[in-house]
């Protein structure tokens, strides 16, 4: 059978100590750290998968922003748009008024100028009517 002498009792004591030792000098320290290392690594994760999500909801209030801008610009743009053609549509009103004023003063002008001219003509005509008689007649 198996004979049990007392430096295998020895080594076996040996080995326990050591392995007790190791075990509160080098293993212990070393799954601490190991722990807290993998709680660190969860905590990062956790913090890490917090800031995506809210970055994700940052960048969908952003889109959502950039789309009410998008249709208040166009809104704003077609408003704009409107009260430019009717700005134009007053404007070109106003400018065939004035050209129709001017068109009225400009005939009115004509007549009393032809008018005058008239006058005048029918003045050097009788005039030339007597020059031309008085030189009829004299001959």
């Amino acid at each position: 059978m198996l004979e049990l002498d007392a430096s295998a009792l020895v080594v076996f004591a040996i080995v326990w100590v050591v392995v007790l030792i190791l075990s509160k000098i080098f293993f212990k320290p070393i799954l601490r750290i190991l722990d807290e290392r993998a709680e660190r690594i969860a905590k990062d994760k956790a913090a890490a998968e917090s800031a995506r999500q809210a970055a994700a909801a940052d960048l969908k209030r952003i889109e959502d922003g950039l789309k009410e801008a998008r249709a208040a610009a166009e809104s704003i743009r077609t408003a704009a748009e409107a009260e430019a053609l009717k700005d134009k549509g007053r404007l070109v009103r106003e400018v065939q008024a004035e050209g129709r004023a001017e068109v009225e003063k400009a005939k009115a002008e004509l007549r009393r100028e032809m008018d005058q001219l008239k006058r005048e003509l029918d003045q050097r005509t009788e005039e030339i009517a007597e020059t031309i008689e008085k030189r009829i007649l004299d001959e």
